[in-house]
């Protein structure tokens, strides 16, 4: 990690001890490569204290709802049926 962006996490008002692992967490879970009970597994908290963590760290996450998820899925399906 670059001597920059320590300081600008160093500066950063977070209500977390350790900062650089809160957004190395937060960089893999809105990236999709880990889930919100993995992330929240990882830092030590319950997921209603990571989402009040990400309320206070004005982060937007919203869940897909049941209609948003079959469509992926139907997406996801189409793109691997036409490659096989």
């Amino acid at each position: 990690m670059s001597l920059e962006l320590k300081e600008v996490i160093k500066r950063e008002h977070v209500p977390y001890p350790d900062k650089e692992r809160l957004f190395t967490v937060l960089g893999l879970f809105l990236s999709g490569r880990i889930s919100m009970g993995k992330a929240a597994e990882l830092l030590g908290l319950r997921i209603d204290e990571l989402w009040l963590l990400m309320h206070k760290l004005n982060i937007k996450y919203s869940i897909p709802d049941e209609e948003e998820i079959e469509e992926e899925l139907d997406a996801y399906k189409r793109i691997f049926k036409s490659s096989a």
